[in-house]
C-alpha cells in the first residue's frame, strides 16, 4: 500500500510539474491588446503638401480632454487593403465605363491610381446600382491592371448604404490592418435596405477609412438632389478621418484619384490604448494635436491634421 501511495504521489507530482512546463512555454496576450485603438493620420502644411517625418513627440491625443500616451506609432509606407466601389446607376451615365482595363472616364482613373499606389497593396472591386455585386475577390494592383473588369451598369435605382455595408464588412476579411474604401459616386441613395443612419454608426464602429470622390451630374449641380449626396459623401468621410473631392468632369475626377494615391502613401499611424472602465457602446471623441518644435524644417510650419472623429468602448 505504502508503495502504491508512494508511485501515485511520484505520478501526480510529474503531472503538474509537465502542465506548468507547457504552460510556461505558450505566450500569454498582451494585458490591452483588445484595448489598442489606432489611429491614421493625414498631416499636411501650409502649403497643401502632405508632410511626413514629423517625430512621435510632437503629436499629443487627447480622449475626452483627457490626454493619452502613444503606444503605438508608424511612420512608413507600408501596405494596405483597399475595397473601390463604383456607382454604376443611371445617374453615373456622364462617367459610364464598361471595362476597367480599356480608356473610360472611371476605368482610367482606377488604373491611374492602382498605378501610384504601394505595389504591395490588396484590393476588392466592388460595383452597385440596384444591388452591390463584388467584381473581384481580394486580388493585387497588377492583376487589377491587367484583368478586364465589366461595370456595365444593370439598373437606374442605387443601392449606395447597402454597397458601403458590404464593402465594410468585406475589409474585416483583409490581410492588412489599414482598411480603406475608395467611393466613386453622387452619394445619392434611393433603394438600401440600410439606412444613413446606421451606415454611419457602422464606420463609428470600425477601423476603416473612407475616401468619397463625389461625381458631381451637371443637372444636379446647385440641387436639392446634388447637395444631399454631396454632403451624404463628405459626413462619411469626416467621421472615419478620410476626405471627399468633388468630380464634374474627367480632369477633375483624375486629380481626386491622385490625390487620394498620394495621401494613402503619406500616412502615419498612431495607436493608444482605450480606457476599460467604461460601459460598452460609449462613444469617446478625441483629439489629436500636432506641435513640431521651434527649430523643425520650414515644411513642418502650419501644419493640419486629420483623422478618425473617435471611437465606441468594446
Amino acid at each position: 500500500m505504502r508503495s502504491s501511495s508512494r508511485t501515485s504521489g511520484l505520478v501526480l507530482f510529474l503531472l503538474l510539474a509537465l502542465t506548468n512546463f507547457v504552460s510556461a512555454q505558450q505566450p500569454s496576450p498582451p494585458t490591452s491588446a483588445t484595448d489598442l485603438r489606432v489611429l491614421t493620420v493625414t498631416i499636411r502644411n501650409g502649403a497643401g503638401n502632405y508632410v511626413m517625418g514629423v517625430p512621435r513627440d510632437s503629436f499629443e491625443l487627447t480622449v475626452e480632454k483627457e490626454r493619452r500616451p502613444i503606444e503605438f506609432f508608424e511612420n512608413a509606407d507600408t501596405p494596405l487593403s483597399i475595397g473601390i466601389l463604383i456607382d454604376t446607376s443611371g445617374s453615373m451615365q456622364l462617367f459610364e465605363n464598361r471595362e476597367i482595363a480599356r480608356p473610360g472616364p472611371i476605368g482610367e482613373a482606377v488604373s491611374r491610381f492602382l498605378e501610384l499606389s504601394n505595389a504591395s497593396n490588396e484590393y476588392f472591386l466592388m460595383a452597385f446600382d440596384k444591388t452591390p455585386r463584388f467584381l473581384t475577390d481580394w486580388t493585387s494592383g497588377q492583376a487589377l491592371l491587367t484583368q478586364k473588369t465589366d461595370i456595365a451598369r444593370q439598373g437606374n435605382d442605387t443601392s449606395f448604404y447597402d454597397a458601403c455595408f458590404a464593402g465594410v464588412e468585406k475589409l474585416q476579411t483583409s490581410h492588412y490592418s489599414k482598411r480603406v474604401l475608395i467611393l466613386i459616386s453622387d452619394g445619392v441613395d434611393n433603394i438600401s435596405r440600410h439606412t444613413f443612419k446606421q451606415l454611419r454608426e457602422l464606420l463609428k464602429n470600425s477601423d476603416v477609412t473612407i475616401y468619397g470622390i463625389g461625381v458631381i451630374v451637371p443637372g444636379d449641380i446647385g440641387s436639392s438632389l446634388g447637395l444631399e449626396g454631396s454632403g451624404i459623401m463628405m459626413e462619411l468621410a469626416e467621421i472615419s478621418g478620410g476626405e471627399t473631392f468633388p468630380s464634374r468632369v474627367q480632369k477633375e475626377l483624375r486629380q481626386a484619384i491622385e490625390s487620394i494615391a498620394i495621401q494613402l502613401r503619406h500616412q502615419y499611424r498612431i495607436g493608444f490604448v482605450a480606457t476599460g472602465a467604461d460601459p460598452p457602446n460609449r462613444w469617446h471623441r478625441l483629439k489629436l494635436k500636432v506641435t513640431p518644435s521651434p527649430n523643425a524644417p520650414k515644411q513642418f510650419s502650419k501644419l493640419t491634421v486629420r483623422t478618425r472623429q473617435g471611437y465606441y468602448t468594446r
